[in-house]
């Protein structure tokens, strides 16, 4: 019992009667330095496992993304109206208003525009576009030609300028109203030309 009194008082790191203080700090170290050492072994062969915070973030696919051919609903193609179109050139701060009435295409320097259908509540449904009547979201469907090349062919959406369409280096675009003619309304009577009495 005599024997193990100091290894106790070792190991509860009190000073050693009679021993010299630089020796009983030094075996003080030693034991820290020993206990941190296999800490870190143990620490190191554990599996380590990525909590889901942890994880790289990625951004949600978005149903109204701009990707770069979409499918156009018949619906959209159906209906009767035209679309105010804004085009800024970047480099010249140029801006150039462009009307469409569906079916119709429009040219400016090598950019060819095409409106090919239009909705007043546009909005996802079970993975398909429709047009809600109780939905405020005007959209324009276009399809964008740079040089030839289609670039764009998806929805353009007024309340949503600056987030969807094609990405060009020297262009934006974007729709700044639309205008749908109901079925009701009779589009075959000429428009009235000339001076009031």
């Amino acid at each position: 019992m005599a024997e193990s009194a100091p290894l106790l008082r070792v190991y509860r790191l009190k000073p050693i009667e009679g021993s010299n203080p630089s020796l009983s700090a030094m075996i003080r170290l030693r034991f820290v330095l020993t206990f941190c050492c296999l800490v870190t072994i143990g620490c190191g062969q554990q599996k380590s496992e990525q909590i889901e915070w942890q994880l790289p973030l990625s951004a949600p696919s978005d149903p109204h993304g701009a990707r770069v051919q979409q499918n156009l609903p018949d619906w959209a193609a159906d209906r009767m109206g035209h679309a105010n179109l804004i085009l800024l050139q970047k480099s010249t701060a140029r801006i150039i208003p462009v009307d469409l009435d569906v079916g119709g295409k429009a040219e400016t320097g090598n950019i060819h525009l095409n409106l090919l259908g239009l909705a007043n509540g546009l909005r996802l449904q079970a993975g398909s576009y429709i047009d809600d009547e109780n939905v405020h979201n005007p959209a324009a469907f276009v399809e964008v030609s740079l040089a030839g090349k289609i670039i764009y062919r998806g929805w353009l959406y007024q309340e949503f300028p600056e987030l969807f369409g094609p990405d060009m280096a020297d262009w934006k675009l974007w729709l700044k109203s639309i205008n749908i003619q109901s079925p009701a309304e009779d589009i075959s009577n000429p428009t009235e030309t000339g001076t009031r009495p």
